[in-house]
């Protein structure tokens, strides 16, 4: 099984887990709302509910860089959201009344399925990666880390009692935000490219920008579509799946 097919399958397993979750969760509101009222088990029913639609939305998110080599990022998130599923779920219906330390453990597995989910959807947003995306990633990924352990800092009530710990728990977590979101857009914008700036870069390849695409190593309805498609922007073929084949994925 190829890893395409295994992350589509692992999406639509979360999707239907989301559908189904929230579904329940929202006809439990409804009734509330009627006057049905809840016991204590319909209630951990409820929140158990809500708590695996959330998670799978987490783990939906990790799951969108399977298919790419960074998807080390999103298999750590998924066992990260997995084990914090399972903990929520073990407070919601334990009979015995937690003490803090487990709510400590709770908010630091919620902190970090929050940052892997994060760091996968830069990572799987950002299509096209020049030295100045590159350089947006790693940075974000750098803030999402140092962001996360000032979280964590916080959450355990280790050494945020000075004065400068807000301001630099505050820049990190904005620019942290800022290199997540002008990352994607950057490559969204720069993948369009004129057909001159196309030329430069598929100079590099042994391929010449106007050499024919072989066509006994690929599908030929793929060599159909791409010439039409080069043909529609005023390129090549070569041109057009130059910037596809630049930098890491």
């Amino acid at each position: 099984m190829s890893n395409r097919n295994l992350g589509q399958r692992i999406r639509r397993v979360f999707l239907w887990t989301m559908v189904v979750s929230f579904c329940l969760a929202a006809a439990a509101g409804i009734m509330v709302l009627l006057g049905i009222s809840f016991d204590e088990t319909g209630a951990q029913v409820l929140a158990t509910t809500v708590t695996v639609g959330l998670f799978s939305l987490a783990m939906l998110c990790c799951g969108a860089v399977f298919t790419r080599p960074s998807r080390i990022v999103g298999i750590g998130g998924v066992l990260i959201s997995l084990l914090t599923l399972c903990w929520s779920i073990f407070m919601i219906w334990s009979d015995w009344a937690p003490e803090w330390n487990t709510f400590q453990v709770l908010l630091s597995g919620i902190t970090l399925t929050v940052a892997f989910s994060f760091a996968s959807l830069v990572l799987a947003s950002t299509t096209h990666r020049d030295r100045l995306i590159q350089t947006l990633i790693w940075s974000c990924l750098a803030l999402i880390s140092a962001s996360v352990f000032l979280t964590l800092l916080l959450i355990w009530e280790a050494w945020w009692e000075s004065e400068s710990f807000p301001r630099v728990y505050g820049i990190a977590l904005i620019l942290a935000v800022l290199c997540g979101v002008v990352a994607p857009l950057l490559s969204s914008l720069r993948k369009r490219r004129g057909p001159a700036e196309l030329e430069r870069q598929s100079a590099a390849y042994v391929m010449e920008p106007s050499a024919p695409i072989d066509h006994g190593t690929l599908d030929p309805s793929l060599v159909a579509a791409l010439e039409q498609e080069a043909a529609a922007r005023g390129i090549t073929a070569a041109q057009l799946v130059a910037p596809l084949l630049q930098g890491p994925r």
